[in-house]
């Protein structure tokens, strides 16, 4: 009798099994392919948006190697999330790309907040720079009148013109242009402070103001002696001062030369000059071109003797001459010129010293009696800001400029 089966051949039941075996296996790569997945299908727009502005910041310039690490991992990141995006199934979580994500946003957002504060830091330095080369400007521009600058007034005003320009782009925020124009203002700067500094160097040298008091303290025992008038005109005070049996008996407030600091060298400088002189000629208004005059005996044979020394070793111009005329002359009241290299006194002041002063009257004329005058602590400032800029250049000033990629 005949074995009861299935009904079903074994090929049969092989094939259908196959065959439903091989369907749940397509319906669980469709369902894995179309099933919605939380995995960003675009790269985070906000990670490259913050890479650029990092960059047009100038950030990349200030801190180079921290720049360079942060764009390299949102390099990373990008070509990450590519293979990743290509997967039927991702071997990272959704979890793991956020947090990735986060940190750089992190690490961008601290880069930021740093460059912020170099930036503060840098414009807070440019101030200070600014408020100290404006002050030198001033303190130069002082000197107009006592020394000789002529010739400098042109380049002063470039560099006050390119100190304005560094105010407005700082108020503007516009710093890339900043360092490069206060290296020019100092340019334009720096002759004129290196001849200040020769000039006015005289008034903090113990050799001469050693040689101003001997003069001083001669003329004024001559007086204590004689019981005659002798006068002292001190040029760092611009003071006048009249002495009587050795005891100061008046002083008065004086102009001098347009470059009246200066020790006199030839004709036409300016300067007053100094050293031990006398009254040769007492002029009236019929006899000066002032209100009235005392004529000094300059130059001395010590002054002719040193012209004819400094003219053969090349230091004064040829066609140029000692110069005379040396006067202590009276002004209107307030009008407080400068002049070619004399000393000037009100009128009125004039009136009550015509009388007391005789011919022969020795003059004395220094420059400072004191180490400390005012015209050595104008020099210790001007000397000061000059030397500490060399020792701070502004090579090591950060860029702000936009770099191009």
């Amino acid at each position: 009798m005949a074995e009861q089966g299935s009904g079903r051949p074994l090929a049969t039941r092989s094939s259908f099994w196959l065959a439903t075996g091989a369907l749940l296996l397509f319906l669980l790569f469709l369902y894995l392919w179309l099933r919605p997945s939380d995995f960003p299908q675009a790269f985070p727009t906000q990670i490259e948006y913050l890479d650029r502005q990092i960059w047009a910041a100038g950030i990349a310039d200030q801190f180079p190697e921290q720049y360079a690490a942060f764009h390299q991992q949102v390099l990373d990141l990008r070509n990450r999330w590519r293979e990743e995006s290509r997967r039927w199934w991702p071997s990272w979580t959704v979890e793991e790309f956020t947090e990735s994500y986060h940190q750089l946003m992190t690490s961008g957002a601290t880069l930021q907040t740093a460059a912020g504060k170099h930036k503060t830091a840098f414009r807070d330095q440019i101030q200070n720079i600014l408020k100290h080369e404006q002050d030198q400007i001033t303190r130069l521009r002082d000197l107009n009148g006592l020394f000789d600058l002529r010739g400098r007034q042109t380049a002063l005003s470039h560099a006050e013109s390119l100190l304005a320009q560094v105010a407005s782009f700082l108020s503007q925020d516009q710093l890339d242009h900043i360092p490069n124009l206060i290296r020019q203002a100092q340019d334009a700067m720096e002759p004129i402070e290196i001849l200040a500094i020769q000039q006015m160097s005289r008034y903090a040298d113990s050799q001469h103001i050693g040689q101003w008091n001997r003069w001083v303290t001669e003329t004024i025992n001559l007086s204590l002696q004689t019981g005659k008038p002798v006068i002292v005109i001190i040029k760092a005070s611009q003071e006048f001062r009249l002495y009587q049996k050795g005891h100061l008996r008046q002083h008065f407030s004086t102009d001098l030369g347009f470059s009246g600091l200066q020790d006199k060298r030839y004709e036409g400088d300016g300067a007053t000059p100094e050293g031990i002189f006398h009254i040769v000629q007492k002029k009236t208004s019929g006899e000066t071109k002032f209100y009235k005059a005392f004529m000094l005996d300059f130059p001395t044979p010590l002054h002719q003797r040193r012209f004819q020394t400094a003219k053969a070793r090349g230091l004064i111009p040829v066609n140029r001459g000692i110069g005379g005329l040396i006067e202590i002359h009276g002004q209107p009241s307030g009008r407080n010129n400068p002049t070619n290299g004399c000393v000037a006194l009100e009128n009125s002041i004039m009136d009550k010293l015509f009388p007391l002063i005789p011919l022969k009257t020795p003059v004395v004329i220094v420059g400072a009696l004191d180490p400390v005058n005012s015209v050595s602590t104008a020099l210790a400032l001007i000397y000061e800001h000059y030397t500490n800029r060399k020792l701070s250049p502004l090579s090591s000033f950060p860029s702000f400029s936009s770099p191009s990629r």
